[in-house]
Protein backbone atom coordinates (compact mmCIF):
# COMPACT_ATOMS: atom_id res chain seq x y z
CA UNK A 1 0.00 0.00 0.00
CA UNK A 2 1.52 3.80 -0.98
CA UNK A 3 2.01 5.86 1.70
CA UNK A 4 -0.62 8.44 1.30
CA UNK A 5 1.76 11.44 1.23
CA UNK A 6 2.05 10.16 -2.18
CA UNK A 7 -0.93 10.79 -3.64
CA UNK A 8 -0.32 14.66 -2.80
CA UNK A 9 3.03 14.60 -4.77
CA UNK A 10 5.92 13.97 -2.63
CA UNK A 11 7.98 11.09 -0.68
CA UNK A 12 7.66 9.61 2.72
CA UNK A 13 10.46 11.93 4.23
CA UNK A 14 8.96 14.67 3.54
CA UNK A 15 7.01 16.66 5.36
CA UNK A 16 4.35 19.13 4.41
CA UNK A 17 3.97 23.08 5.35
CA UNK A 18 0.87 25.06 5.69
CA UNK A 19 2.01 27.59 3.22
CA UNK A 20 2.03 27.42 0.01
CA UNK A 21 2.57 23.32 -0.41
CA UNK A 22 5.99 24.08 0.89
CA UNK A 23 7.96 21.58 3.12
CA UNK A 24 8.70 22.92 6.58
CA UNK A 25 12.16 22.87 7.24
CA UNK A 26 13.29 21.61 10.51
CA UNK A 27 15.22 25.28 11.60
CA UNK A 28 10.88 26.96 10.72
CA UNK A 29 9.91 24.08 13.15
CA UNK A 30 12.38 24.71 15.86
CA UNK A 31 11.96 28.40 15.63
CA UNK A 32 8.30 27.84 15.91
CA UNK A 33 9.01 25.39 19.03
CA UNK A 34 11.18 27.89 20.57
CA UNK A 35 8.58 30.67 20.71
CA UNK A 36 5.76 27.97 21.90
CA UNK A 37 8.10 26.86 24.83
CA UNK A 38 8.82 30.75 25.72
CA UNK A 39 5.07 30.95 26.16
CA UNK A 40 4.53 27.38 27.47
CA UNK A 41 7.11 28.82 30.33
CA UNK A 42 5.18 31.62 31.45
CA UNK A 43 2.23 29.00 31.85
CA UNK A 44 3.92 26.59 34.61
CA UNK A 45 0.52 24.45 35.49
CA UNK A 46 0.63 23.50 31.82
CA UNK A 47 4.13 23.22 31.24
CA UNK A 48 4.45 19.26 30.67
CA UNK A 49 1.25 19.28 28.83
CA UNK A 50 2.15 22.41 26.49
CA UNK A 51 5.61 20.90 26.14
CA UNK A 52 4.40 17.56 25.36
CA UNK A 53 1.80 19.39 22.66
CA UNK A 54 4.55 21.16 21.38
CA UNK A 55 7.07 17.84 20.59
CA UNK A 56 4.37 16.26 19.38
CA UNK A 57 3.33 18.65 16.84
CA UNK A 58 6.13 19.78 15.58
CA UNK A 59 8.64 16.64 15.62
CA UNK A 60 11.61 17.51 18.00
CA UNK A 61 12.64 16.94 21.30
CA UNK A 62 12.00 19.93 24.24
CA UNK A 63 13.58 19.68 27.59
CA UNK A 64 13.44 21.95 30.33
CA UNK A 65 15.80 21.88 33.38
CA UNK A 66 13.55 24.63 35.07
CA UNK A 67 15.67 27.59 34.22
CA UNK A 68 15.98 27.00 30.59
CA UNK A 69 14.32 25.08 27.52
CA UNK A 70 16.14 23.00 24.76
CA UNK A 71 14.62 22.48 21.96
CA UNK A 72 16.57 19.73 19.48
CA UNK A 73 16.07 18.20 15.92
CA UNK A 74 18.33 16.54 13.80
CA UNK A 75 20.10 19.68 12.57
CA UNK A 76 21.12 21.41 15.62
CA UNK A 77 19.02 22.87 18.65
CA UNK A 78 18.02 25.53 20.57
CA UNK A 79 18.17 26.69 23.91
CA UNK A 80 15.88 29.68 25.07
CA UNK A 81 16.54 31.20 28.61
CA UNK A 82 13.64 33.45 29.95
CA UNK A 83 13.63 35.94 33.14
CA UNK A 84 12.99 39.21 34.52
CA UNK A 85 16.52 40.43 34.39
CA UNK A 86 18.84 41.32 31.48
CA UNK A 87 20.38 37.68 30.00
CA UNK A 88 24.12 36.72 30.42
CA UNK A 89 25.84 38.07 27.61
CA UNK A 90 23.49 40.69 26.48
CA UNK A 91 25.13 43.28 24.20
CA UNK A 92 26.58 46.05 26.94
CA UNK A 93 26.41 48.64 23.77
CA UNK A 94 22.45 48.16 23.93
CA UNK A 95 20.63 50.78 25.86
CA UNK A 96 18.24 49.60 28.22
CA UNK A 97 15.27 52.60 29.23
CA UNK A 98 15.12 52.90 33.25
CA UNK A 99 12.14 50.93 34.34
CA UNK A 100 10.66 47.07 35.41
CA UNK A 101 11.55 44.22 33.41
CA UNK A 102 8.39 42.60 32.38
CA UNK A 103 10.47 39.92 30.99
CA UNK A 104 13.90 38.88 29.15
CA UNK A 105 14.90 36.36 26.93
CA UNK A 106 17.58 34.79 24.98
CA UNK A 107 17.96 32.11 22.64
CA UNK A 108 21.11 30.22 21.03
CA UNK A 109 20.63 28.44 17.62
CA UNK A 110 23.54 27.65 15.21
CA UNK A 111 25.96 28.98 17.24
CA UNK A 112 23.76 32.83 17.49
CA UNK A 113 22.31 34.17 20.29
CA UNK A 114 19.64 36.32 20.46
CA UNK A 115 17.90 38.44 22.83
CA UNK A 116 14.60 39.63 23.27
CA UNK A 117 13.74 42.10 26.68
CA UNK A 118 10.37 43.80 27.39
CA UNK A 119 10.62 47.28 29.78
CA UNK A 120 7.50 48.98 31.51
CA UNK A 121 9.00 52.53 31.18
CA UNK A 122 7.17 55.46 33.46
CA UNK A 123 8.05 57.76 30.82
CA UNK A 124 5.85 58.36 28.15
CA UNK A 125 6.82 58.04 24.34
CA UNK A 126 8.28 61.14 22.90
CA UNK A 127 11.04 61.12 26.10
CA UNK A 128 11.50 57.28 25.67
CA UNK A 129 12.10 57.98 21.92
CA UNK A 130 14.78 60.88 22.62
CA UNK A 131 16.66 58.93 24.69
CA UNK A 132 17.04 56.25 22.27
CA UNK A 133 17.46 58.37 19.40
CA UNK A 134 20.40 60.03 21.32
CA UNK A 135 21.89 57.27 23.10
CA UNK A 136 22.30 54.71 20.28
CA UNK A 137 24.74 56.72 18.17
CA UNK A 138 26.21 57.53 21.54
CA UNK A 139 27.01 53.89 21.91
CA UNK A 140 28.31 52.98 18.48
CA UNK A 141 24.64 52.41 16.94
CA UNK A 142 24.18 53.46 13.45
CA UNK A 143 20.30 54.23 12.90
CA UNK A 144 18.84 52.31 9.95
CA UNK A 145 14.98 53.59 10.25
CA UNK A 146 12.93 55.14 12.57
CA UNK A 147 8.68 54.67 12.04
CA UNK A 148 6.24 56.78 13.74
CA UNK A 149 2.81 55.02 13.42
CA UNK A 150 -0.92 55.39 14.94
CA UNK A 151 -2.34 58.42 16.80
CA UNK A 152 -3.73 60.04 19.85
CA UNK A 153 -3.76 57.22 22.66
CA UNK A 154 -2.55 54.24 20.00
CA UNK A 155 1.49 55.25 18.94
CA UNK A 156 3.96 53.48 18.34
CA UNK A 157 7.44 53.95 17.02
CA UNK A 158 10.22 51.25 15.28
CA UNK A 159 13.78 51.99 15.43
CA UNK A 160 16.29 49.80 13.82
CA UNK A 161 20.13 49.56 13.79
CA UNK A 162 23.33 48.35 13.17
CA UNK A 163 26.34 47.88 15.17
CA UNK A 164 29.31 45.48 14.62
CA UNK A 165 27.23 42.87 13.18
CA UNK A 166 24.17 42.77 15.12
CA UNK A 167 21.08 43.95 14.69
CA UNK A 168 18.97 46.06 16.87
CA UNK A 169 14.98 46.27 17.14
CA UNK A 170 13.53 48.43 19.41
CA UNK A 171 9.81 48.94 19.74
CA UNK A 172 8.00 51.37 21.33
CA UNK A 173 4.54 51.39 22.22
CA UNK A 174 2.34 53.76 24.66
CA UNK A 175 0.26 52.81 27.42
CA UNK A 176 -2.25 54.51 29.56
CA UNK A 177 -0.85 56.78 32.06
CA UNK A 178 1.96 58.27 30.17
CA UNK A 179 3.98 54.94 30.35
CA UNK A 180 5.43 53.57 27.41
CA UNK A 181 6.48 49.58 26.89
CA UNK A 182 10.12 49.31 25.45
CA UNK A 183 10.83 45.88 23.40
CA UNK A 184 14.69 45.17 22.47
CA UNK A 185 15.22 42.60 19.80
CA UNK A 186 18.97 42.10 19.10
CA UNK A 187 20.46 39.58 17.35
CA UNK A 188 23.15 38.77 14.78
CA UNK A 189 22.05 40.36 11.14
Amino acid sequence: MAHKGREHGYDDGQRRGVEGGQAMSTWKRLLVAGVCVVLAIGVAACKQAAQKAVEQATGVKVEDDGGSVTVKTDEGEATVKTGQKLPERFPESVPVYEGTIETASSMTAGGTETFSVVVQADDDLDTVKKFYLKEMPARGWKVQMTLDTGTGESRGVLITAEREGLGLNVTLEERSGGKTQVTLMVGSK
